[in-house]
């Protein structure tokens, strides 16, 4: 289409063959679409799935937790832990099982945006006297010992389930966020994973644990671009951890990371997209804290 701009002079005057050149390049121009729409199913990427709201609540499942930790009888579930995650990448994950006893935990469980499990748990000595001990966060994943761990470094795991042959099958991608500055030690052994927190509380005195679980999985099966997405997401989560919906107060209180700046939801929104963008060109290329009183 012509568009005319303010001056300018139409000239209304077209030949038969400057129409027949139109016609001709309109039904080329349809053809082209026509090819593309059909190469489409060949060649689109495949979608990231959407990670299960499995959060227990006490009662069920849903997509977030707000409550004192522990367990609920008779059954023993924990309360705030994901029971599945998706494609069984869990066997239940997230909850503190050692080292709470003398502590008072209150938790903020929540499946954000992206696939990101977030587990925020304060935990608050309503002692008469200093309480140091070493809090547990626990996970069953769902490799069933078949673990591929494939990134550790910084306070960053990321792992899926091995086929047998060095690749990713069946349960997605997970990375595994347990802060950036040393106080959480991770391991995984050899489906079992433990990140230990070191803690030293004086009477009344509070801190917040921060951590994170990123599912990445192509809807038709974990690939290796799938591995390069969960250590770019992991990487982003250590350098700036996902505060939406958090208050200036809980904020302050986070023990486990070194916080430099909240970003804004609309920046977290921006870098969502980013990794979305970053996945699917990928796919076209094939130590202890003690804290004083």
């Amino acid at each position: 289409m012509i568009r005319l701009r303010p001056g300018d002079v139409a000239r209304p005057e077209l030949t038969t063959s400057h129409l027949s050149g139109v016609i001709f390049m309109t039904s080329m121009f349809r053809l082209s679409i026509a090819a593309i729409a059909a190469l489409l199913p060949f060649s689109a990427e495949a979608a990231q799935f959407q990670a299960g709201a499995d959060i227990f609540n006490g009662t069920g499942y849903g997509s977030s937790y707000t409550g004192v930790g522990g367990t609920v009888q008779p059954s023993g579930a924990w309360l705030g832990s994901v029971a599945d995650g998706g494609y069984d990448t869990f066997d239940n994950f997230g909850f503190y099982n050692s080292g709470v006893s003398s502590l008072t935990l209150n938790r903020q469980v929540e499946l954000l945006s992206g696939n990101v499990y977030r587990f925020f748990d304060t935990f608050t000595n309503n002692q008469s006297t200093r309480v140091a001990t070493t809090v547990n966060f626990f996970g069953n994943l769902g490799s069933d010992g078949d673990e591929l761990v494939s990134y550790d470094a910084g306070g960053l795991m990321v792992s899926c389930e091995d086929d047998g042959a060095g690749a990713c099958i069946d349960d997605a991608v997970l990375a595994l966020v347990s802060g950036n500055n040393g106080l959480g030690i991770q391991a995984i052994t050899p489906d079992r994973y433990n990140v230990r927190f070191a803690l030293d509380l004086a009477p009344g005195e509070s801190i917040s644990l921060l951590n994170f679980a990123f599912l990445a999985r192509d809807e038709d099966g974990p690939l290796d671009s799938d591995v390069d997405l969960a250590i770019a997401t992991g990487q982003s989560l250590l350098a700036a951890p996902r505060l939406e919906g958090l208050s200036a107060e809980q904020i302050a209180r986070i023990g486990n990371f070194n916080i430099a700046g909240v970003p804004e939801p609309s920046t977290w929104a921006m870098l969502i997209a980013g990794f979305g963008f970053t996945g699917a060109a990928l796919r076209r290329r094939r130590a202890t804290v003690r804290f004083a009183a």
